[in-house]
């Protein structure tokens, strides 16, 4: 049974051809990014739109360190097949060794500040595209949908020679870097743009449920380009050099280029595959030995993700941290949700055709959603969908998080509630506390509280607002950092199961002598000097009344030896055994009459 698209591009866009051929790249890759070990095995490590338009794409693979572009030059028709053709440009990091085969003028962009933000909109740059070209793709849409194809055309090596050299200016004064008539870049092109063709190779052969069954090889005298101040840029035929294409077909064969000379190497199903091809990538639609988490249904596995709200004014350095913190989790090959709480937005639900979220993003090491309807909607599908191991909620600088509460109380059976994240800045942070309600209420509610731009701040500044932020919230722990850089088990521990902070004694309890409680949000410590009785303690909890707007605390029971992790928020708590060994024990009651409610719940515990 021939395969089908129909799995990967929607109705109306198959029985278009040359439209469907156009989509087939992106389709391949947001479908095989949806899983994180999927996308291991099969070789991705990002894929981004470029935001500003074109259509571009940015994306990394396993084997090379740069980023690859992916940019649509035409579409049309091979007969009565869909064919849409790809520019292929590699963009190597600054450090990379091949960055010396490269061009001197491409050396020099690659050194600029601004080199990887352009890279990541490089669709607007022509010179970008220019200097770092490396290939071209085709891509070929079977009309009746049954099939497609994918072939890949670049030199083998990209020569180009400068007639009267390049002298390059240097602290030291000017030196020779070419010599006239010497190659200015002799690249590898068709070695380096093949990891990018093998791993949408192997994605096509995931996503449809079967390897290629055609295959074919071929070639033609390469070009080679020269420069100098007279001739300007030239190309000219050498035959030494070779252009390659090669191309994969899955229930079609690979439509002949007739610029292409010389057919090295044709295969197709029922014959034997050629020797060198027995280990390629895309042979098989199985993906045994994924790296990591590879699908937590297929494999029994019914760990919930964890579930971060990150909150803090706007300027306060939220995107860079969750840039580090993507990062920090991509590196141990895990998969971070990030979902943007559009408070107040209109015209969006209209852009996502009936979806709860807009997938905004899938970059390395994460999936960006903007939120636009119910969160358990949105979230029973980015998780059925990418299968995250943990989920950011960020909300807007304007958000107040005690009006999540409720409904992300609801979603414990989704999700393992780690922590509600606050991030300040130390220039501008005082004034925030001092001016707005829904500041004071991002402090009082976390359990992690970072002062960022440190920098920026003198030591007596920073001193006097940790003490400004004790004063709202007794309890969190205070982190000091610069450009949002601090490792993820320093917040939230190993296993992200954090041991809370007991306040100093020293420091006053919130309720006490609060100022500028606009909405009476207080707080109130209830110290354990013993272990507590489990039932008595559970009966306490259910009875909490609707003014309590988050509890948490460290408890000791009478029938079991480890302390436990105590976190509550309306409708939902949990109690999570610790390792710890802490010094006290206590708990923390945030809401609406805080200090009766805590005498209350004393009464019922018998503590």
């Amino acid at each position: 049974m021939p395969p089908s698209l129909s799995s990967l591009l929607p109705p109306t866009l198959l029985e278009k051809p040359a439209q469907a051929a156009a989509e087939l790249p992106r389709a391949l890759m947001t479908r095989s990014n949806f899983i994180p070990g999927v996308r291991h095995r099969l070789g991705w490590r990002g894929v981004r739109d470029c935001a500003k338009g074109h259509g571009g794409l940015t994306v990394r693979v396993a084997s090379m360190p740069g980023i690859y572009g992916l940019s649509l030059l035409n579409t049309g028709k091979h007969n009565k097949t869909g064919l849409a053709t790809f520019s292929i440009s590699y963009f190597p990091t600054p450090s990379e060794d091949l960055i010396e085969l490269f061009s001197i003028q491409a050396g020099i962009a690659a050194q600029a500040e601004d080199y990887l933000e352009r890279v990541r909109e490089f669709t607007l740059h022509d010179d970008l595209r220019a200097l770092f070209g490396i290939a071209v793709l085709e891509a070929y849409s079977h009309p009746a949908a049954t099939g497609m194809a994918l072939a890949l055309t670049a030199p083998k090596q990209d020569i180009v020679i400068a007639l009267d050299g390049i002298t390059v200016q240097t602290p030291s004064g000017p030196v020779q870097a070419v010599a006239p008539n010497g190659e200015d870049q002799n690249l590898p092109a068709q070695d380096i743009a093949m990891p990018l063709f093998n791993a949408l190779a192997a994605s096509a052969s995931y996503c449809l449920g079967t390897p290629p069954q055609a295959l074919t090889q071929s070639s033609r005298p390469a070009m080679q380009r020269t420069y100098g101040n007279k001739s300007g840029l030239t190309s000219k035929p050498a035959p030494l050099i070779q252009d390659k294409r090669f191309g994969l077909g899955w229930g079609m064969s690979v439509p002949k280029n007739m610029d292409m000379k010389t057919t090295d190497l044709t295969w197709a199903e029922p014959d034997p595959l050629p020797e060198e091809f027995k280990d390629a990538s895309w042979l098989s639609a199985d993906i045994p030995g994924a790296d990591n988490s590879l699908d937590k249904r297929a494999m029994g596995i019914k760990e919930n993700p964890r579930l971060i709200v990150l909150t803090g004014c706007r300027g306060a350095g939220k995107t860079t941290f969750l840039a580090r913190f993507i990062e920090e989790q991509a590196a141990k090959n895990g998969f971070v949700a990030v979902i943007q709480n559009e408070i107040g937005q209109k015209g969006l639900d209209g852009k996502l055709l009936g979806q709860n979220y807009a997938v905004t993003e899938v970059d390395e090491g994460c999936v960006c959603c903007t939120l636009a309807g119910s969160l358990r909607s949105a979230l029973s599908d980015i998780l059925s969908k990418f299968q995250p191991d943990f989920v950011v909620l960020e909300t807007t600088g304007l958000a107040n998080p005690a009006n999540l509460l409720s409904e992300i109380a609801d979603l414990d059976d989704m999700l393992e509630f780690s922590s509600v994240t606050t991030i300040l800045d130390a220039p501008g942070a005082k004034r925030a506390l001092t001016e707005h309600e829904v500041a004071r209420s991002q402090v009082r509610l976390a359990d992690v509280l970072l002062i960022n731009k440190t920098d920026l701040a003198t030591k007596e500044e920073l001193e006097e607002l940790e003490t400004h932020i004790r004063e709202l919230n007794t309890t969190g722990s205070i982190h000091r950092v610069a450009y949002g850089d601090i490792q993820a088990t320093a917040l939230y521990g190993v296993n992200f199961r954090n041991t809370p902070n007991r306040p100093a004694p020293s420091i006053p309890v919130m309720g006490m002598h609060a100022t500028h409680l606009d909405d009476d949000i207080q707080s109130a410590l209830i110290t354990l000097n013993g272990p507590v009785n489990r039932d008595a303690f559970k009966q306490g909890v259910a009875a909490l009344p609707d003014q309590v707007l988050r509890a948490k605390g460290i408890v000791r029971f009478k029938d079991t030896e480890p302390a436990e992790i105590f976190q509550y928020v309306p409708g939902y708590s949990d109690l999570t055994p610790t390792d710890a060994k802490p010094k006290d024990y206590f708990l923390v009651i945030i809401g609406q009459d805080s200090s009766r409610i805590a005498a209350d719940f004393r009464e019922r515990v018998g503590i």
